[in-house]
């Protein structure tokens, strides 16, 4: 089975360049005939992908010890479940698993286009079959990233790093890389759409539900990373700023930009060259948070070791991308002029120019601290503190663009229609500092203002709402009719609602849970009655226990009861794992409460012998706006790839024809 899997990458390689060859031919030469050809390359590169999947997954299920990656990566005592995700727990399977994904989205493309055989599909096929070669010769030509080479005879099953046994970690990476994958059909897209000098809105039709699509699931892959970081890793957070960590948000910041640019494009056929760029510059950076997380020649806790092979196939990868975009932009700039020309500061133009601007800086002001800081000053460390000072400012600046810009007018706002507008949204932030005060968050005057921002920027949604309601309604029906219609009548633009109220929720918990959070740690005898306080919180110490936990290991749970203010609240126990084969792992638990969580660890393993336990409370402030935020993000994306009914969307524009804001 290990030749039948090396054999389909090596083919699945040989059919990715004979698919880009074709392809390209077909397009150079407008031939018909290359382009099928190319096309029937392509499923040839998907079927030997899907049967080398099939085989690493079948080892790991019939626990094939043979193969060097399985005994890597699992054990005999591993669930079912974990064993399936083993598939994608280290380099070698991981890069499998993009291919294969890759696969799943040219095979779609090539199929729908089989019988048009339209030009600018087949070029962004043919760029789609490169990227594709690329990772599989990754995989053929490097040893360390080949997840077919047999085990040496003797070799012991090392297991799942315990950290990794936890459902948010089984689903974080595959979600990171099917995002990763659906933002490179935007960038496909746009270098066919150069290539043929084509610039009107086809590219972005062909693209834009593939772009929704992968931030749909960046989003969620950074969700479950940071919700995974929270519950399991101990730290006392949800987000390091850890290399690996920043390179998978900034393509999520750029393709938000790109998302804008794509309804203004769209729409009124503005920012085109925007738009290319955003494409350009959200896969570069997919591929730089690769590079960053393979390659090793940047420190994190994340990455994998040094390898020099992918040291040069990646960062190759990264300069021909970067200097190929950059010179046919530049050769079709004429191609793609939109004057973008702004009539007034005062207009839904000018404020998405300005958040698109916002979030572009903020990405690559990240990138640029996060790679090349390292690597061309060493001896100098950008820590939390450097990252908090951009990207706070940054996100209550952008939390703001983004209330205001969908209360505008489009070209120009009217100033007394602007004053109306603005009412409900300022009454809403000034009802908001009553409940920041109640919480306790005057202590940072700057976080204040932030969550003040997001008082009135909650009252901008609700605005949106209305004003929503109030055309769909029309002067024959009521503003209850008109809200059913507002959000049934129009998929993007309830989609624009969920997401922008997701980010209220989102920015707010960010701010009281990193600028209000209360931390303290302490030793404790273990003997019944003891006692630790924080902020009112008390928690005694009621005895130890041991038994059987999950995946074969064994559990020691230290007993806390927990009051606030003298009243019982719960019980917590924060516990060790002790796993057979991969070692031991401390486990924190979190009593969740409306506005805060109560957040305790230990800060190292106990059983039943230990005579004292290192305890770690934090009080995390709306930490859970955080996850509600997230889940808003991700549903208002899926509600805007949902298919519309056509009658319902000719209905909507006829009721409201000043509304295009199909943001995501």
């Amino acid at each position: 089975m290990i030749v039948l899997g090396q054999l389909s990458l090596t083919f699945a390689f040989i059919f990715a360049l004979a698919s880009a060859a074709f392809l390209f031919m077909g397009l150079r030469w407008d031939r018909k005939d290359f382009q099928r050809n190319g096309y029937y390359a392509v499923y040839g590169f998907f079927l030997t992908t899907v049967i080398a999947a099939a085989v690493l997954l079948q080892a790991f299920l019939k626990k094939d010890f043979s193969f060097a990656y399985v005994a890597s990566h699992s054990d005999a005592t591993l669930s079912t479940f974990y064993r399936v995700a083993s598939f994608w727990a280290g380099q070698e399977g991981s890069f499998l698993f993009w291919l294969l994904v890759l696969a799943i989205a040219i095979i779609v493309i090539a199929v729908i286009d089989l019988n048009r055989l339209e030009r600018l599909t087949g070029g962004a096929v043919a760029v789609l079959a490169v990227i594709s070669a690329v990772f599989a010769a990754l995989m053929v030509f490097d040893t360390g990233s080949n997840p077919f080479l047999r085990a040496e005879a003797g070799t012991m099953p090392f297991g799942l790093n315990p950290l990794l046994l936890h459902p948010g970690m089984v689903f974080h990476p595959p979600t990171l890389f099917i995002g990763y994958v659906g933002l490179a059909v935007p960038f496909a897209f746009a270098v066919s759409a150069l290539l043929i000098g084509r610039g009107d809105k086809l590219w972005v039709r062909r693209s834009q539900k593939w772009a929704v699509f992968g931030w749909l699931f960046l989003s969620l892959g950074i969700g479950l990373g940071a919700w995974w970081a929270y519950v399991v890793l101990s730290f006392g957070g949800y987000w390091a700023w850890d290399p690996v960590e920043n390179t998978s948000l900034v393509p999520w910041l750029t393709a938000t930009a790109l998302l804008h640019s794509f309804t203004l494009y769209k729409a009124r056929g503005l920012f085109k060259r925007w738009s290319l760029g955003l494409a350009v510059l959200t896969f570069w950076f997919t591929i730089l948070a690769t590079w960053t997380t393979r390659t090793g020649l940047i420190s994190s806790v994340h990455a994998f070791g040094r390898n020099q092979v992918l040291i040069w196939i990646l960062s190759s990868f990264l300069v021909v991308t970067a200097v190929g975009s950059i010179g046919l932009i530049v050769w079709r700039w004429r191609a793609f002029e939109s004057h973008d020309e702004v009539e007034s500061w005062l207009s839904r133009d000018f404020l998405y120019y300005v958040t698109n601007l916002l979030f572009t800086l903020f990405a690559v002001a990240v990138a640029f601290a996060t790679v090349a800081v390292p690597l061309l000053f060493p001896d100098r460390a950008v820590g939390p503190s450097t990252y908090d000072v951009i990207a706070r400012p940054l996100g209550v600046v952008v939390l703001a663009m983004i209330a205001v810009c969908p209360l505008l007018a489009w070209r120009k706002t009217d100033g007394a229609r602007l004053r109306r507008t603005l009412i409900l949204p300022t009454v809403t932030m000034l009802l908001s500092a009553p409940l920041w005060l109640y919480l306790g968050f005057q202590s940072t005057i700057w976080g204040f203002i932030g969550l003040l921002v997001c008082g009135f920027a909650f009252g901008a949604v609700i605005q949106f709402v209305l004003r929503s309601a109030r055309r769909a309604a029309g002067p024959d029906r009521s503003l209850w009719s008109g809200l059913g219609r507002a959000f049934t009548g129009s998929r993007p633009r309830t989609a624009a609602y969920i997401v922008h109220l997701g980010m209220v929720l989102v920015v707010a918990g960010l701010l009281g849970s990193s600028l209000y959070k209360v931390e303290q740690s302490t030793i404790l005898q273990v003997k019944e009655g003891e006692t630790a306080s924080i902020n009112g919180y008390t928690l005694t110490y009621r005895g130890m226990t041991e038994s059987a936990g999950e995946q074969s290991s064994t559990r020691a749970v230290a007993t806390f009861d927990v009051s606030k203010d003298g009243t019982s609240i719960g019980t917590v126990g924060p516990h060790t794992d002790v796993y057979p084969v991969s070692g031991a792992a401390v486990r924190a638990v979190i009593l969740g409460r409306p506005f805060e969580d109560l957040f305790v660890v230990t800060d190292e393993p106990f059983d039943a012998t230990s005579k004292t336990i290192a305890l770690r409370i934090v009080i995390f402030p709306l930490i859970r706006w955080v996850w509600i935020g997230s889940i808003l993000l991700c549903v208002g994306a899926a509600v805007s790839l949902w298919p519309r009914r056509q009658r319902q969307e000719q209905e909507t524009r006829a009721v409201e024809p000043a509304e295009a804001d199909a943001t995501v």
